[in-house]
C-alpha cells in the first residue's frame, strides 16, 4: 500500500491560510508509521484539474487499484486519469470504528478556538419588584433588554468587550452565568430557558449575603426585549407584539453614558430592605410596578415618548425607595441632560453610580453635551442583542 499526503501549499489552497495545522514532514511521518502502509510519498506541488496533486504517483507506479473517498467532489475526473492508466478506481466510505469517536482538524480547531458568550442587559422599569423578599407575595413587572456587545469566556479567561466593572448592567451575573455553562456538570442542551434563568437565580442567590431578585439572570438568558412578570417562587415573559422595527426605533433614542462615578449599590439594597414596609416604601414599589408595566403597554402601542416620561417616574420612585440611588452630582448630571434634550432617564441596576440610560430625540447632541460638562463621563455604545443564551452558544 502507498499512501500519498497533501502538500502544506496545497491545503492552503483548498482550506485557507490557517491551514493546515501540522506540517507535511509530520504528516507523512504519522502514516508512515501505520502498520498496513509500505510507503508514504508527498504529493505534487501543483494542483491539476479536478484537485489532483497525485498524477506523477500514479503515472510513475501505475498500480493496480486507486483508492478514493466516495464524498470527494471531483470523482469524474479522478475516473478520466485512472481510466487513462488502466487503473481501477475504488470508492469507499467515511467510515469510523464504533470504538473510536468522528474527529477532524476543523472539529479540533473549533473545539480550540470555543468560547462562551453572554449579552449584558438594560433595565428600563420596574427593578427591585423582582425581589420576592421584598414583595410579600404580590407581582412584579420588570421591562428590560439584553445587550450587545457581548461577554465572552475563552480558555478561562473572561473577554468584558470595553465595558466597565459596576456599570449597573449586570456583569456579574452574565460571568456567573458563563461559569455555569461551562462547568462539567451542567448541561444546559436539554433544559429550558426558565429553567436556566432559574438555576442562575438560584446560584447567586446562595452566594450572596442579601436576598435578590430575578431579572437580570432572566434578561440575559432569554435575551431580547421582555417585560417580565415576576411572583414569589417564579418569572415569565408577557406575550407582547413587539415588532423589530419598534425596538430598534426605541434604540435609536437611547444614550447609554458611564458617569464615571464608581457604583455603590450594597447601599441602596440595604436602603431598600430598610425601608420596603414604611408608607413611602410601600408606595414607592407600587410605581415600580406600574412603571414596568406601563412601559411596556406604551411600547407595544409604539408610544416611545411616553416610554421615556415612564423611566423618568421609575426613577423617582427608585430613589424614594432608597435615597442612596442618587448622589447630588448624579443628580445635577439628571437636571442636566434634562436641560439638554433628554426627556426622561434613569440609572441602570441599582443606582448609586455607574451608567445612565437617558431617552431623547437628539441623542447625538446630548452625549455632546453631557462629555463637555463632565469630563469624566463616556458613552457606552450598544445594541439590543435579540437571540438566547442557547442560541449564542449552540447549546
Amino acid at each position: 500500500m502507498v499512501v500519498g499526503v497533501g502538500r502544506d501549499s496545497t491545503l492552503r489552497t483548498l482550506k485557507g491560510p490557517d491551514r493546515p495545522i501540522n506540517p507535511e514532514i509530520n504528516r507523512l511521518y504519522l502514516v508512515a508509521a501505520m502498520e498496513d502502509v509500505d510507503y508514504a510519498v508527498l504529493n505534487d506541488v501543483e494542483i491539476g484539474k479536478g484537485k489532483i496533486d497525485f498524477k506523477h504517483i500514479l503515472e510513475e507506479l501505475r498500480p493496480d487499484v486507486f483508492v478514493l473517498n466516495d464524498d470527494d467532489t471531483s470523482i469524474p475526473d479522478k475516473k478520466i486519469l485512472c481510466d487513462r492508466l488502466g487503473i481501477e478506481l475504488k470508492l469507499v466510505e467515511r467510515n469510523v470504528p464504533e470504538e473510536l469517536l468522528p474527529t477532524s482538524t476543523t472539529n479540533i480547531i473549533n473545539k480550540i478556538n470555543f468560547s462562551l458568550k453572554a449579552p449584558l442587559r438594560i433595565d428600563f422599569a420596574g427593578g427591585w419588584t423582582d425581589v420576592p423578599y421584598i414583595m410579600d407575595g404580590k407581582k412584579g413587572y420588570v421591562s428590560n433588554a439584553a445587550i450587545r456587545p457581548l461577554i465572552e469566556l475563552k480558555a478561562g479567561k473572561f473577554n468584558f468587550s470595553g465595558y466597565p466593572r459596576g456599570s449597573g448592567l449586570s456583569t456579574s451575573t452574565a460571568v456567573k452565568l458563563l461559569e455555569m455553562l461551562n462547568s462539567k456538570s451542567y448541561n444546559a442542551e436539554p433544559k429550558l430557558l426558565s429553567h436556566i434563568g432559574e438555576d442562575l437565580f438560584n446560584l447567586e442567590n446562595k452566594e450572596l449575603q442579601w436576598f435578590i431578585g430575578r431579572q437580570d439572570q432572566y434578561s440575559i438568558v432569554y435575551g431580547g426585549y421582555h417585560c417580565f412578570e415576576f411572583g414569589e417562587d417564579y418569572a415569565k415573559p408577557l406575550d407582547l407584539d413587539l415588532k423589530r422595527e419598534t425596538l430598534e426605533a426605541l434604540r435609536n433614542k437611547l444614550l447609554l453614558i458611564h458617569t464615571g462615578e464608581s457604583r455603590n449599590a450594597q447601599s441602596a439594597v440595604e436602603e431598600v430592605y430598610k425601608n420596603y414596609k414604611t408608607p413611602a416604601g410601600q408606595d414607592a414599589i407600587e410605581t415600580l410596578t406600574k412603571c414596568g408595566l406601563d412601559f411596556a403597554m406604551a411600547l407595544q402601542k409604539s408610544n416611545l415618548s411616553e416610554c421615556g416620561k415612564i423611566m423618568e417616574l421609575n426613577w423617582e420612585a427608585q430613589k424614594q425607595l432608597a435615597p442612596s440611588s442618587s448622589t447630588d452630582k448624579l443628580d445635577e448630571m439628571f437636571n442636566f441632560a434634562k436641560n439638554n434634550g433628554a426627556s426622561g432617564g434613569k440609572l441602570c441596576g441599582a443606582g448609586g453610580g455607574g451608567a445612565f440610560l437617558f431617552y431623547s430625540d437628539d441623542t447625538e447632541s446630548l452625549k455632546k453635551a453631557m462629555k463637555q460638562r463632565f469630563v469624566d463621563c463616556f458613552e457606552i455604545d450598544f445594541e439590543f442583542e435579540y437571540r438566547n443564551i442557547k442560541e449564542l452558544n449552540a447549546v
